[in-house]
């Protein structure tokens, strides 16, 4: 959904993004025109071309650890929404954010990361402390969004992954604000999470219709962790050697404040929306580039991607190490994976092992990046340099008198998952990805199989049911598509011809390699970083990508709730900037 050129205003002026001189005379029109917003740096920001974040010393400050609280003892915990200013770097001055917290003294970015057991329900109230009339990240009131009538700002939370009824899922028009006011499918504060399913990295973030890019952005996530001690893997490192990390990307302005966009790629239709939301600086648990220090030893890495659009593809840039994959979204993988590399799409979550204990005291390991932004085409501007690095780990010396636990990597984790079915009486969803461009081509949103947010449900699968998704991107980016409430597995993905297609001379109705078909091979089966149980799976372009979804708990027992009644579910695009426009779906469970 990017340009290289873009039309500004109403004066249908075509301009290079890379022309500062006419950028800058252009925002001076702008200002006469009246079309400004007033914002607290004093310029504006342009759509995918941000001004660029003063240059910052990477690797200087250490990675923080966000505080833990224990979900599984039956007491309801607390968990506000506040505004906050947190340092994201020592040479900048702190940040404003929103963030969560069981106080605004002790909000975050990350939040607090709950630590669940399964089997045990957790009880959790979401409160809404933000005093602002809106959000200090500007909002586009021409997509469709909560827009409470007396102001402030919306927030809904929701445990992405989670096996949860509807009224506990954050449903995105299940909003409140510290008003007073809600959405029209609020039903609760007060949610309730069975941990039936199995051990897994979980993340909550904001889920409000509209805005979730800003909120997100903002600072609203955090870690939700369910443990399982007696099914779990021995001898996993753990402790201070197991680590989570949330990568995100922001772009920052001298006086510490986000960067974000105020003058859209279409602004006659939206004024403010933008595509896709890069930033270049690299933050991990809210630092930008920290540095861990690290023992000779085995360490596990719970790593989400919580960037609004970033896709990641991490890598280490010691030879002798590599990725050990143990999990993925829906828990532990059936077997370990050695891997050179990782590919995350925004609402990836990858459990890993990285073993440092050959390792010399005083070597330093750096956490690349080198995923091109839009994923997969990419575009050098939305990949500078600094996009490259992620985080550094540095090998130390352990105290004395301290002896380094012997942790193992397991050899099995757990049975491999075969998904079964009859192709002849199997449900077969057929689903399109399309992009609205305006006259210029300049990008109106997305939207999945040619609905709206606000068209009736369309997706309506009965309960015990097995379905086949066929994912059809007719887009020229790749889309994480992310569906609430189960999870599912990768059956195969399969490219076709799009050309030939749009031209009108060929079929997705016939197989390859019939002479009519538009495919142009065989079904490929997933790659590496799409194996597993998933929640959120890569949709590449101009190919169709099938998934095996049975509408059960992953343990294939019946849900410990009724997953018919409440507001129902979602599935969406989990590029934030595109969710927010128009590609996202309500889902609703039937029996």
């Amino acid at each position: 959904m990017t340009k290289n050129f873009r039309q500004i205003a109403s004066g249908k002026v075509i301009v290079s993004r890379y022309d500062g001189v006419v950028l800058r005379m252009l925002s001076f029109l702008l200002l006469l025109s009246g079309f400004a917003f007033s914002t607290a740096h004093g310029e504006h920001s342009f759509c995918q071309n941000l001004t660029a974040s003063p240059t910052l010393t990477p690797f200087v400050d250490p990675l923080t650890i966000p505080p833990t609280i224990d979900v599984s003892t039956g007491v309801q915990v607390t968990l506000g929404a506040y505004k906050i200013t947190q340092k994201l770097h020592s040479e900048l001055p702190a940040t404003t954010l929103y963030a969560y917290g069981t106080s605004e003294k002790t909000a975050s970015l990350p939040g607090p990361t709950l630590e669940a057991t399964r089997h045990k329900p957790a009880h959790v109230r979401f409160e809404n402390h933000i005093p602002d009339s809106e959000t200090f990240l500007i909002t586009d009131t021409t997509i469709h969004w909560a827009n409470p009538a007396r102001g402030g700002v919306p927030i809904v939370t929701h445990l992405h992954g989670a096996e949860a009824p509807s009224d506990s899922d954050g449903h995105p028009d299940g909003w409140f604000t510290a008003r007073g006011e809600t959405g029209h499918k609020f039903v609760t504060q007060n949610y309730t999470y069975p941990n039936s399913q199995v051990a897994a990295t979980l993340w909550y973030h904001d889920h409000t219709v509209g805005i979730t890019r800003n909120n997100v952005l903002a600072g609203l996530a955090g870690f939700y962790i369910i443990r399982s001690p007696s099914e779990e893997p021995r001898n996993l490192p753990s402790g201070r050697f197991e680590v989570p990390l949330m990568i995100q990307d922001k772009q920052l302005w001298t006086n510490g404040s986000i960067n974000f966009p105020d003058v859209g790629d279409s602004p006659d239709n939206h004024p403010n929306w933008c595509p896709e939301y890069f930033g270049d600086i690299m933050l991990v648990n809210g630092v930008a580039w920290p540095h861990l220090d690290v023992y000779r030893a085995k360490y596990r890495f719970r790593i989400v991607n919580a960037a609004n659009a970033r896709f990641l593809t991490l890598s280490l840039s010691e030879p002798s190490l590599q990725f050990i994959q143990i999990g993925t979204d829906g828990g532990f993988l059936p077997f370990p994976m050695y891997l050179d590399n990782l590919t995350m799409a925004p609402g990836y979550r990858t459990d890993v092992i990285v073993d440092f204990s050959r390792l010399p005291v005083g070597t330093a390991v750096y956490l690349n990046n080198s995923a091109p932004a839009p994923f997969p085409s990419g575009d050098p501007d939305f990949s500078p340099p600094s996009t490259n690095s992620v985080m550094a780990f540095r090998v130390v010396r352990e105290p004395a008198g301290f002896r380094i636990p012997q942790f193992a990597v397991p050899r099995t984790m757990g049975p491999m998952p075969v998904p079964s079915y009859d192709s002849k009486s199997v449900m077969r969803r057929s689903l399109t990805l399309v992009e609205n461009d305006d006259a210029d081509g300049n990008p109106l949103g997305a939207v999945l199989n040619n609905h709206t947010w606000m068209d009736p449900v369309t997706e309506t699968p009965k309960v015990g049911s097995v379905e086949i998704w066929e994912i059809i991107n007719f887009t020229p980016d790749a889309h994480p598509i992310h569906i609430h409430l189960i999870q599912f597995l990768f059956l195969n993905q399969q490219a076709f011809n799009q050309t030939a297609h749009d031209a009108g001379d060929c079929t997705l109705d016939e197989d390859f390699p019939h002479p009519e078909s538009c495919f142009v091979e065989s079904p490929q089966r997933p790659d590496l970083t799409q194996v597993g149980w998933k929640d959120t799976v890569i949709v590449w372009p101009s190919k169709v990508t099938r998934l095996w979804i049975k509408w059960t708990p992953r343990d294939g027992l019946p849900f410990p709730f009724n997953p018919v009644s409440g507001p129902g579910y979602v599935w969406h695009c989990h590029i934030l900037d595109h969710e927010d426009n128009d590609m996202m779906r309500p889902l609703a469970m039937l029996y």
